[in-house]
């Protein structure tokens, strides 16, 4: 998948070569296998230790989830057939699917379900392990029958646990004394989902198999080959060769070759990821919200949306990602663009300009270098000079980026995408004081209750009210600033059906159960 997550467009681009087809011709000759572009190699085939843009879609087929997230990035049922929550919201009963067996042909049970849940809760760098402080135990008093029992009510965590590093992993392979990321396992995985692992080629490609005796039936097709193509162009020229089946978040500048071409079909596909900019309260110069505000004011989000992306990526004021329109707040919202109203709140707050003509100079702004943040940030640097405001770029590699803002925390100001839902819970980790993705140390008493609060209840509406007035009094603050929100076109061969994007309230994101070709 391209961009989803933490970090939608936090992608490792690692150098490979593409797959050595024949041109469209080969797809008309082996209709038996779907040919998906990768972007980079797989951290690891064990999930759930870290959040893994690489192996998402390769897990995504190989395992189940309780829940998994759909086209609409909304949660359904996986292992999970069904849930119940008590009115208090403190007991989450799964109901487990009784026919689904691991590909070495053990059964699927709740005993599978504790045993993952316990080491991700156990494991504090675990990617999910964070999430797991709102669980004290689990319970499952039979083998089809999981309890969650909540210390924390937050009905969200249905939708959270159909998102990054949930798999359920079997115990009767890892429950060995090793840490899952150790364990040698990992070579040849065993799942109980739709595929079984096949072959990977480091560099080259991922290649799984059908599952013969998957529960809803054998997949239409043999096999799935997840080909690494890091570069763009080149992923381009392979999909309109017929090299690859499926080019998800085509770039822009090809959109009009691509879509003239009668041998493919196209879906735009928006995702709850606005790129963004965040502070960090730790530095004193960007605790003060005049300066925040000022900086936003500077933002031409509508321009920014035509220069690198033709439009297809749209401008988002909302605190909270108006994708999800029940739970977003469109009244209260980041200020619009206004150079002359910038340098007036400037002017006011007592802030004068040097001999260069900044009122202020030497902001850090740090990206990675991953279109299209360069372009973004130097659109932003433009506009904010003629505001008075001098930026200065910073731009990493993801690895250095990665570091340097997750784990040192060292940064004034600093771009990122990344996933926000699928639920407004997820608003927790990222502003939450001491949230484990609150890079900036963020920290508001108000909006912690009225996130937790959100959690506790289970009519949506009063859940909105919640969510609305924390985005209210963020908008007022300003932690972060959202720019545009993220979207792309994915192109398929035309002649596959039961596409995994098609497939919403039905099949999971990136799942190939059911896809085939005419």
């Amino acid at each position: 998948m391209k961009k989803i997550a933490l970090t939608l467009f936090l992608c490792l681009l690692i150098a490979g070569t593409i797959f050595a087809g024949g041109g469209r011709q080969r797809a008309a000759q082996v209709t038996d296998t779907i040919v998906i572009r990768s972007f980079g190699d797989p951290i690891s085939f064990t999930p759930n230790w870290r959040a893994d843009d690489g192996s998402y879609a390769i897990q995504q087929n190989m395992f189940h989830r309780l829940t998994k997230l759909d086209a609409d990035k909304g949660p359904i049922g996986d292992l999970a057939h069904s849930w119940n929550v008590t009115n208090n919201g403190l007991t989450i009963t799964f109901n487990l699917k009784n026919n689904v067996t691991w590909h070495d042909g053990r059964p699927v049970t709740s005993a599978d379900v504790k045993y993952t849940f316990d080491t991700i809760k156990a494991e504090p760098t675990y990617f999910f392990s964070p999430n797991m402080s709102i669980v004290d135990s689990i319970d499952a008093p039979n083998a089809y029958t999981v309890v969650f029992n909540m210390n924390t009510a937050d009905v969200g965590f249905i939708a959270q646990i159909g998102w990054y590093a949930t798999f359920i992993l079997p115990r009767h392979i890892y429950d060995n004394g090793m840490r899952w990321e150790d364990n040698p396992i990992a070579n040849n995985p065993i799942g109980s989902g739709p595929f079984r692992f096949g072959e990977y080629r480091p560099g080259i490609s991922t290649t799984l198999l059908a599952y013969d005796n998957y529960h809803e039936g054998r997949p239409p097709v043999d096999r799935l080959i997840f080909q690494i193509i890091p570069d763009d162009a080149t992923a381009v020229q392979a999909i309109i060769n017929g090299e690859i089946d499926v080019f998800e978040g085509a770039p822009a500048a090809n959109l009009d070759e691509l879509r003239a071409n009668a041998s493919l079909q196209n879906r735009l596909n928006k995702y709850p990821s606005p790129i963004r900019l965040h502070f960090n309260f730790e530095v004193e110069a960007i605790r003060d919200p005049v300066l925040r505000r000022a900086i936003a004011m500077t933002i031409d989000r509508e321009d920014i949306a035509m220069k690198v992306s033709q439009g297809v990526q749209t401008p988002e004021y909302n605190m909270y990602p108006s994708y999800y329109p029940w739970a977003s707040n469109s009244v209260n919202t980041a200020p619009r663009f206004d150079i002359p109203g910038a340098v007036r709140l400037l002017e006011q707050a007592g802030y004068t300009r040097n001999a260069s003509g900044f009122f202020v100079q030497g902001l850090t702004l740090t990206l990675f270098n991953l279109e299209p943040s360069p372009d973004i940030a130097m659109l932003i640097q433009a506009s904010a000079a003629q505001a008075g405001i001098g930026i200065v770029l910073e731009i990493l590699d993801i690895a250095a980026w990665s570091t340097k803002v997750g784990i040192e925390r060292d940064f004034m100001i600093q771009m990122q995408g990344g996933f926000m839902g699928p639920d407004p819970a997820a608003m927790i980790p990222i502003f939450g004081t001491g949230g484990a993705r609150n890079y900036g140390n963020y920290s508001n008493p108000q909006v912690d209750d009225l996130l937790r609060r959100g959690g506790e209840v289970l009519d949506q509406n009063q859940r909105a009210r919640f969510y609305h007035e924390a985005q209210r009094i963020m908008a007022d603050e300003l932690p972060y600033i959202p720019i545009i929100d993220y979207a792309a076109y994915d192109f398929f061969d035309a002649r596959l059906v039961n596409l995994p994007i098609d497939g919403a309230g039905q099949w999971g994101w990136q799942e190939y159960t059911h896809t085939y070709f005419r």
